[in-house]
């Protein structure tokens, strides 16, 4: 094959560098806006998990209304991992407390 006279292998040497340059200068465009698309959809997302939501419909008014009642009789009440429990307390530690509030 023969070689090109000087003036045009510059040339083409210069041409191939512009369209080099072009081409990196237009992916690291795409790259920043890929960047920032991502950075704006993680603090959205970011936003939506921390704001805070609307209380009005969780919370309930509770006054009067008894919370829990205690079925375990006095005296029962022994530390955890201790073997020993008086039998009046036996058919006492299977019983569920009531609480009203918890089946709403």
């Amino acid at each position: 094959m023969a070689s090109l006279p000087p003036d045009l292998d510059r040339l083409g040497d210069q041409l191939a560098r512009a369209a080099e340059s072009a081409l990196g200068a237009r992916r690291a465009r795409a790259e920043r806006r890929l960047r920032i698309a991502l950075a704006g959809v993680i603090g959205a997302l970011a936003f939506a998990a921390l704001t805070p939501a609307n209380m009005g419909q969780g919370v309930r008014v509770v006054t009067g209304t008894q919370l829990a009642s205690a079925t375990v009789p006095r005296g029962c009440e022994h530390a955890h991992g201790s073997g020993y429990m008086l039998p009046r307390c036996v058919a006492a530690s299977a019983a569920v407390p009531h609480r009203p509030y918890a089946w709403r």
